[in-house]
Order: C-alpha cells, then sequence, then structure tokens
C-alpha cells in the first residue's frame, strides 16, 4: 500500500514537472519565434503593450502584423541596427527583475541591469541611452534621474550621470538623444546627450519652473507639448512650447486633459483625453495662424504618431488608422489586443 502511494506521489510530481517545462517552453517559443528583421530605409512602427510589442510594417500599400510576446513588463521598445537587436526595457516585480530584453536570430534573452530600472530607451549603433525609474534625491531633497549609457556587446554601462528632477520622455535626433527633465525649485531643462563624444549638455540657457514632457522637432525649431500628467507642473500645465536656440520663444495655452501630440508637414495634431467626455484630436499650423481645428479621425482616439510621412492614430477599439498629410485615411488594420498600449515607436 505504501509502495502504490509513493508510486502516485512520483507520478504526481512528474505530471507537475512535465506540465511546468512545457508552460516554460510554449512562452519562451512564444516570445521568441518572431524573426526580428526590419527594412532600415522604411522603418517598421513598434506598438508597444504591456507584454506584446506588435510590429507592424508597409509593404506597397499593404499592412501586415507581427507579435512578439514577452511574460515580463514592457513600457517601449526600440531597434538597435548595428547589432541588429529589438530591446526593450523589463520589469518583473514578482522576480526582482530590471533590465533589458534583447529579441534577436529567434531568441528571448533577459539582461539583469543591476541597480537600475530602465524607463525610456533611445539605440545608436550598440549602445543604449537609458534612465532609471528608480526614486532618488540630492542632498537638497530634490528628485534626481540616474542615466546611463549601455554597451550592448559588453552587457554592462561604460558611463553614468544624473540630472536634475525626473525625466519625461526621450527621443533620438540624428546622433543625439534629447530629454526633457521637470524638477522643482526652478532646475527643470531638456537634455541634449552626444553620442559621438558621450557628453550631455543643457538645450535650455536658463533652467525653468517647467517644461514640457514630450518634444518634437520641426526644421531648427523644437516643439514641447506640457500634458497633465507631468509632475509638479502648475494647473495651466496644458501647454505648447515653442523653443530655439536655447529660449523658450513662445508658449501656447491649450484645453485641459493634453495627452500627446505628433507633427506632421506644418501641422501639430494634439490628442486631448479630458476626464468628463470622449477624447479628440485637434490640428493647427505651426506657422501662421494658430487657432486650433477639431478633426474626426477616430472614434475615442488613445494615441497618435507620425510615420513615413503619415499619421498613425490608434481607437479605443484597438484599431490603427493611417491617414496621409491631408488627413484622408489610406490604411486601417485590426490590432487584435486588448490591453492598453503605452507607447509606439519605430524600428529606426
Amino acid at each position: 500500500m505504501r509502495r502504490t502511494y509513493i508510486s502516485l506521489l512520483f507520478f504526481v510530481f512528474l505530471l507537475i514537472a512535465i506540465l511546468a517545462g512545457g508552460y516554460v517552453w510554449f512562452k519562451s517559443n512564444e516570445s521568441s519565434n518572431v524573426k526580428v528583421s526590419f527594412d532600415v530605409n522604411n522603418p517598421d512602427l513598434l506598438i508597444n503593450t504591456p507584454n506584446r510589442i506588435v510590429v507592424i510594417d508597409e509593404n506597397n500599400g499593404n499592412l501586415t502584423k507581427r507579435e512578439i510576446y514577452n511574460e515580463r513588463f514592457m513600457h517601449t521598445s526600440v531597434y538597435d541596427k548595428h547589432t541588429k537587436k529589438l530591446l526593450a526595457p523589463t520589469y518583473s516585480p514578482e522576480h526582482h527583475f530590471a533590465g533589458i530584453t534583447e529579441f534577436s536570430n529567434g531568441q528571448a534573452k533577459y539582461q539583469k541591469v543591476k541597480d537600475f530600472g530602465p524607463m525610456n530607451v533611445v539605440s545608436s549603433n550598440g549602445y543604449l541611452l537609458m534612465d532609471s525609474s528608480l526614486s532618488l534625491t540630492n542632498r537638497e531633497g530634490l528628485p534626481v534621474t540616474k542615466l546611463g549609457l549601455y554597451d550592448l556587446r559588453s552587457n554592462k554601462f561604460v558611463k553614468e550621470f544624473t540630472v536634475n528632477g525626473i525625466v519625461q520622455s526621450m527621443i533620438k535626433v540624428g546622433s543625439s538623444a534629447y530629454f526633457p527633465s521637470l524638477c522643482e525649485n526652478n532646475q527643470s531643462n531638456i537634455y541634449r546627450f552626444d553620442f559621438d563624444t558621450w557628453k550631455l549638455y543643457k538645450v535650455l540657457k536658463m533652467d525653468q519652473p517647467h517644461v514640457p514632457n514630450q518634444i518634437l522637432f520641426y526644421k531648427d525649431m523644437m516643439i514641447g507639448l506640457a500634458n497633465d500628467e507631468a509632475a509638479g507642473a502648475p494647473s495651466n500645465k496644458n501647454k505648447l512650447y515653442y523653443i530655439k536656440n536655447g529660449v523658450i520663444s513662445k508658449e501656447l495655452k491649450l484645453k485641459q486633459g493634453t495627452k500627446e501630440m505628433a507633427i506632421l508637414n506644418n501641422k501639430i495634431l494634439i490628442l486631448y483625453e479630458p476626464h468628463d467626455r470622449k477624447s479628440f484630436i485637434e490640428v493647427l499650423k505651426i506657422e501662421g495662424s494658430q487657432e486650433a481645428e477639431k478633426v474626426k479621425l477616430a472614434d475615442n482616439p488613445t494615441n497618435i504618431t507620425n510615420w513615413n510621412q503619415h499619421l498613425v492614430v490608434i481607437d479605443q477599439h484597438k484599431k490603427v488608422y493611417i491617414y496621409n498629410q491631408e488627413f484622408k485615411k489610406i490604411n486601417e488594420l485590426e490590432l487584435g489586443i486588448d490591453a492598453q498600449v503605452l507607447n509606439i515607436t519605430k524600428a529606426n
């Protein structure tokens, strides 16, 4: 009887082990069997949800999609052309993991980054510039953000530094990365990191009480949007900033509920998400008349960006719409996901 009981117990443990192994194998394959390859001349669109990267490709006017699954939380993603890796800052609180997931050659590889919780990230020639989500303060008790330049070949930092405040977002333009950092006590600024010299510069000649938390470029001018999520910003925080030669040349007050913006041709599109009604998009010219005009591009839009001289809009039903510069719809695609879209980036 005892021998039968032991045999049964052994069988149960064996079955559990087989099922657990099968689950791990399934998740591993689910996260890594998508081929990571991109057309550098026609960058794919990367739509980031907590556990998936949806890759949208346009070929001869047709949209196709691929999905890359990751059981750990991801906020954004970026493609590094030098190492041919798709990379995502990754979190897994239950396993105390914070680091980078590398997708390449049909494999998903996790690189733990000790004492660093990467949040925003841009890549250049085998290096990642990323900020940390860890809460840090200086001697005055004011928040600071730790940043690091990470070598993808040696998997270690080659440079680390801090800036005042909390970094809001990060974009790459040419060989530089730009990021605004909001800080109390009139110490906010926008920073530029040069990938060629590894040096950091302040964009604004004078520190400010507040700065935008999203920035884009139009010709030789930087345009910034301050939205409702701008920590520490004043009550009239919904603004557009026009920045040239290190100076804020103009501020334009906006309605409440700004979320994000896109620039297409000579126009700024602003997505609003009011608390008491459906979201909507307004468009205004960058130069000349500053009168905003509401445009109907989707029912309750949630995300906007520009892509290959087109405008991308995602709605509440997780449907992607592509518009030309005259705001005429030229394509659409069902994403087929039920999770929130956290970020949209481009594989460039």
